[in-house]
């Protein structure tokens, strides 16, 4: 793939870097997809007052935005296609900001060049017809997302795995695993455990503890952190959850939101079986309602 990059923007320095991982993961993408190498695309680097611009004018949406793409193929009734011939194609143009990449990056705590690369993915593949529209499509791009990205090593999976070694996840399954002994489920029969870690290398578990009048049973994620919030440890790092279930059980809404309250950022979801499966907690609470949405109400 022959790839135009252009940066249109002064606010954020775009490190030699970045630019590199940019490449490596539209290559991938190409790679993926079985591409001509004659495939051809544009990328622009702007900055959020030229992006909000440009998705008000051909989007009718008044705001800035991550990442835009133009397919030079499309039509209202037809998905892109690369032609296989012997002059250069022009896939399309993907537009991303760079000052949007930065937020994002700190706010998912995987940085800015894996921001941008991610975002380039992200534009290619809707130049390739895929959509996020509806949970079905979201899925499958996400999915395809992952596949480029891993062939890089900037996958989620490669993401946990530098944020959470091996022996750190044996060892919260592990105390999870006895936290999950005590649990009181006399109605559900559903046991679970959990085992959090501070950024200063302490645990706390619990486990989940149900009560008669059923609102007020409290899930073993929640005692977990709570154990440690009494402790006097509000720097919670990763958490870990397990139960008897096929795949790695995942906490529930109400457990999210707490994590999100004392600073989780990794959530190790696992089964009594020794499968684990190691998500961001922003990927599991995308739009988690946090303490600056009130201090912007005062």
């Amino acid at each position: 793939m022959n790839i135009t990059y252009n940066d249109e923007q002064r606010r954020i320095k775009v490190p030699a870097a970045a630019k590199k991982l940019l490449r490596e993961a539209l290559q991938a993408v190409a790679e993926l997809h079985a591409l001509p190498d004659n495939t051809e695309v544009d990328i622009t680097i702007v900055d959020d007052k030229a992006i909000h611009q440009i998705n008000k004018e051909y989007r009718q949406v008044d705001r800035p935005t991550d990442v835009l793409s133009f397919a030079f193929d499309e039509s209202a009734d037809e998905e892109p296609e690369i032609h296989d011939n012997p002059e250069a194609h022009l896939l399309g143009n993907i537009i991303i900001s760079a000052e949007t990449a930065r937020r994002q990056g700190q706010e998912y705590g995987h940085g800015f060049n894996r921001e941008l690369a991610y975002l380039a993915v992200h534009g290619c593949l809707h130049l390739l017809g895929y959509d996020h529209m509806q949970p079905k499509e979201k899925a499958v791009m996400r999915a395809e997302e992952e596949k480029a990205l891993q062939k890089i090593q900037l996958s989620q999976q490669d993401l946990a795995a530098a944020a959470v070694d091996a022996k750190t996840v044996k060892k919260l399954v592990r105390l999870a695993k006895k936290a999950r002994e005590n649990a009181y489920t006399p109605y559900s029969k559903f046991k679970v455990g959990a085992a959090v870690l501070t950024h200063s290398g302490t645990t706390f578990t619990g486990c989940n503890v149900e009560n008669s009048s059923y609102g007020l049973t409290c899930c073993a994620e929640r005692n977990a952190i709570f154990n440690a919030v009494g402790a006097g440890a509000q720097d919670l790092y990763c958490l870990c959850v397990l139960a008897e279930t096929k795949e790695p059980v995942a906490p529930c809404g109400a457990c999210r939101q707490v994590m999100s309250e004392f600073g989780v950022e990794w959530v190790i979801m696992a089964n009594t079986a020794g499968a684990t499966k190691i998500v961001p907690l922003a990927d599991l609470l995308p739009y988690g309602f946090t303490k600056q949405a009130l201090k912007k109400v005062r």
